[in-house]
């Protein structure tokens, strides 16, 4: 699997860890939430505590797949939720200047950008996964918006 805008190859780690089952979901949870970009991460493949790996991405460049392949938690907006254990959101990611928004991670072209904490149905402490979603304009959201899509994220499970 390649892009072919800018022919960069998946890696290997990307290749290994990809799910399709997830990939179905994902572009289903995008669609229906009004994203164009979305990305999964889980707990469970890591090596180590403290890592997600990547399992799942649509509309994802290559490049950000491979650099997100594994992240240590508190490393990005993904990373970051993981640490927390709560949602990160971004406005503007393509002007960020927080530091949560990594630059690599802006070849995905996202604006508003959401990062959302899954957690074990029977353990709410137990992360299991960090479901990525982007759209293409900035926005601010409520905590009523992340409470639904964490909620919808919360799906994940059923196919993870």
């Amino acid at each position: 699997m390649t892009n072919t805008a800018t022919a960069v190859p998946l890696n290997e780690t990307v290749l290994k860890n990809a799910r399709p089952q997830v990939a179905v979901w994902l572009a289903e949870f995008v669609a229906r939430n009004g994203g164009f970009v979305g990305s999964v991460h889980l707990t469970e493949p890591a090596g180590t505590d403290g890592e997600i790996v990547l399992v799942a991405a649509h509309n994802l460049p290559a490049s950000v797949q491979n650099g997100t392949a594994t992240i240590p938690f508190g490393k990005g907006m993904a990373g970051t939720a993981a640490e927390r254990r709560a949602p990160v959101a971004v406005s503007d990611f393509q002007a960020d200047t927080t530091g949560v928004a990594v630059a690599g991670g802006r070849a995905a072209q996202s604006r508003g950008s959401l990062t959302l904490p899954v957690h074990a149905p029977d353990d709410d402490t137990r992360l299991v996964a960090v479901v990525g979603l982007g759209f293409t304009e900035p926005r601010d959201f409520t905590e009523a918006e992340l409470a639904a899509y964490g909620a919808d994220a919360a799906t994940v499970l059923t196919v993870a």
